[in-house]
């Protein structure tokens, strides 16, 4: 990007600067003729959209090597490392692969299901047996491997059936009657032992039959604009608004940690792309949703040595016959055609792409000539000019990666970039953060799961970005420091609950960022009090003078001296994240913390995250009564600048009722029911699937 921009003329420059809206066809244009005549941009496309020469294209030889690796860390134990192993072997196996004349994809399930059963999770070995059968149906050890896992889960009726498939494809004789020895086995089991069903939840997030009726109206008001209003009282809690995204994409930093498609955290037992190696799903219902193909849609393929339907780019993505298109668009589906432009590009020019091909397919159905027509506020002429010769370049980048991927006809002309251009400033405008919940206790592996409160949560839970989306009805609530509405996903799904409540004809307005803060009243109402006792000139206002008593403070040595002290603080910080801490560096923040509190406003934030550094550093080093006060004193700062109920507060109440339980400390049932109020009052009836910690705290502190 960087080299383009110093290649284009400054009168270029200087004329996409100063443009508005209104000429973005002719901005476009020229820039689009001065582009094309560069070999560099050129070079930069074809490395961009040339499938020969792709990072994200399926590999053979990388898959066998990752399997013997895998293969290695089994046999010795290593058991979180072969799970690794068989994974990216998956990513980057091509489903055509054979090895030792059995499929290398189905091979590389059912070592993977061998790995699940042999560390006692059964029901992800089921899984990739099923996966494994799906692509080889003929693969006996598949079938034993399968039936093995059934009865271990006391499914003895399914155990039968995978044992005779198992039999009728094993081709030893040895083989045949090793498999009915365990047969008898397992009928003898059948007749005394009940069955346990296993369910199988392709979704894991439940959702409630939760009325949501409301009506809402759109109104204009001269400081925000557009925005929604309420036609009726609203109760604190009420669902007010649910929403499908129109387009959605997962952040490059969650990439290897969440669903491509639901952007959930990802299971033990991840799906990779059939065709790439850029999404990992959490079940093969998500990567067919995402626009792949089912494992048992290979198996004829794989037998005539066909290639799958979109491999090196030669079977363009074709439009979704469905009558609706919306609906049914495969988001990930035209990008899979072994290029780069999807894992190079930034997240928000990759999402402009999917929305483009999904209302160029919407266009095309419906007969309109609109390219994409969203009706989404922008800020197109209040942006800079380096941001606008950015967008400039990004939406001629991405309209050429596109002509190449995908099959509908899309030009590239002034009219067709000035409508990505303002595409994209849509997209920074109105798209929204799709968060989860997240705490640095959260199991770092696969093999840790929540099971106790162990010796306490040592950080409070946060909201943690993993996806980007648009929301077109969602789009027109407005923003507020004093929100009445709070947003929050199950899945893709946006959900927008009231806060508090809301009356007739209220604007609903929420945080765009975490949360939002609460404006101190008492303490502007002083400031402004005393400023009109004194304004007949008796009012002195001069920096490093206090307001209150006119007391002077060395300002320079003040920041000095907060520096200092937060240099510590940081320290402490790498301490937590590396779960090394010394008593030196504990000491050194402690004195830290007297610094802030004796420099800086009682109530400062960064007082507070002192506060909760030193909670969580006492908490590691199992110091519960320290981490207890420390983290008491932060809650009460925070209560301050926000309020008792809100749902910071909510997130730090979590990790103090996790010290007191540590600490057998009966005051742990008022947080845990305090933190239940505000989550109720956040999520509803969802709270359990938002904040699962809560629940557990909750069942610990009454028993």
């Amino acid at each position: 990007m960087e080299k383009l921009k110093c290649l284009v003329p400054e009168s270029i420059k200087r004329m996409v600067g100063e443009s508005s809206d209104e000429d973005l066809a002719s901005t476009s244009s020229t820039l689009l003729h001065c582009l094309l005549n560069l070999p560099q941009f050129q070079q930069m496309i074809d490395d961009l959209a040339d499938s020969n020469n792709s990072l994200c294209g399926k590999n053979k030889k990388v898959a066998l090597e990752l399997k013997q690796k895998g293969n290695g860390s089994y046999l010795t134990a290593e058991y979180a490392s072969a799970l690794e192993s068989y994974s990216q072997a998956l990513r980057v196996a091509p489903m055509d692969a054979v090895d030792m004349d059995k499929n290398l994809v189905a091979t590389l399930f059912l070592n993977r299901a061998s790995l699940f059963h042999k560390i006692g999770f059964l029901t992800e070995s089921l899984r990739d047996c099923k996966r494994a059968i799906q692509i080889s149906p003929t693969y006996a050890k598949a079938w034993y491997r399968r039936g093995k896992a059934n009865v271990d889960l006391g499914n003895f009726k399914d155990a039968v059936n995978d044992f005779n498939n198992a039999k009728s494809f094993e081709l030893s004789l040895d083989g045949k009657r090793h498999i009915e020895t365990e047969l008898n086995i397992i009928l003898e089991r059948q007749k005394s032992t009940s069955r346990m069903a296993v369910q199988e939840n392709e979704n894991c997030f439940g959702h409630f039959d939760e009325p949501h009726q409301l009506k809402l109206s759109q109104v204009s008001t001269p400081d925000k604009g557009r925005g929604m209003a309420s036609q009726c009282d609203i109760p604190q809690a009420s669902l007010v608004h649910k929403e499908e995204p129109y387009a959605l994409i997962i952040l490059k930093s969650c990439r290897e940690t969440h669903c491509h498609y639901c952007l959930n955290q990802l299971r033990a037992d991840t799906v990779p792309c059939t065709s790439c190696t850029i999404p990992l799903y959490c079940s093969e219902h998500c990567q067919i949703q995402a626009g792949g193909e089912p494992f048992s849609n290979f198996q004829d393929k794989i037998g005539t040595k066909e290639t799958h339907s979109h491999s090196h780019g030669e079977n363009k993505f074709a439009l979704c016959s469905d009558s609706n298109p919306i609906e049914c668009f495969p988001e990930h589906k035209h990008e899979c055609l072994g290029v780069n432009w999807p894992v190079i590009l930034p997240s928000d020019i990759v999402l402009a792409g999917r929305i483009l091909v999904k209302s160029t397919s919407q266009r095309c159905s419906t007969k309109s000539n609109a390219l994409c027509e969203l009706g989404l506020s922008h800020s197109y002429t209040q942006i800079t000019p380096e941001s606008k010769l950015e967008l400039h370049i990004y939406a001629i980048v991405l309209l050429c990666c596109l002509q190449h991927s995908f099959s509908v006809e899309l030009p590239i002309n002034g009219v067709s970039l000035s409508q990505t251009i303002i595409l994209i400033s849509q997209i920074r405008v109105n798209s929204m953060a799709i968060v989860r919940m997240k705490s640095v206790d959260d199991p770092p592996d696969h093999f840790r799961k929540l099971t106790s409160v162990g010796d306490a949560l040592t950080s409070s839970l946060e909201q943690v970005p993993v996806g980007q989306a648009i929301y077109k009805a969602a789009s027109l609530f407005n923003h507020s420091c004093l929100p009445n509405i709070h947003a929050y996903f199950l899945s893709r799904t946006l959900f927008i609950r009231t806060t508090e409540y809301v009356s007739t004809g209220c604007p609903l307005e929420l945080s765009y960022g975490p949360q939002g803060h609460k404006l101190n009243i008492v303490d502007i109402n002083d400031v402004a009090s005393l400023a009109l006792k004194f304004n007949n000139s008796s009012l002195h206002i001069h920096p490093g003078f206090c307001l209150h008593c006119g007391s002077h403070r060395d300002l320079d040595a003040s920041h000095k001296a907060i520096n200092k002290a937060w240099s510590y603080i940081k320290r402490l910080q790498e301490a937590i994240i590396s779960k090394d801490i010394t008593g030196t560096t504990l000491l050194d923040a402690s004195r830290a913390l007297g610094i802030l509190r004796s420099t800086l406003h009682a109530y400062n934030k960064s007082v507070a995250e002192a506060e909760d550094n030193l909670a969580q550093a006492f908490c590691l080093v199992r110091d519960f009564q320290s981490a207890r006060e420390h983290c008491k004193e932060s809650i009460k700062i925070l209560q301050t600048l926000y309020d008792p109920d809100h749902i910071v507060i909510g997130y730090e109440l979590v990790k103090l009722a996790s010290i007191q339980l540590s600490l057998d400390d009966p005051a742990a049932v008022d947080s845990t029911n305090h933190l239940g109020l505000i989550f109720a009052r956040y999520f509803g009836p969802h709270v359990d699937f938002i904040v699962p910690y809560q629940q557990f705290l909750k069942r610990v502190a009454h028993r």
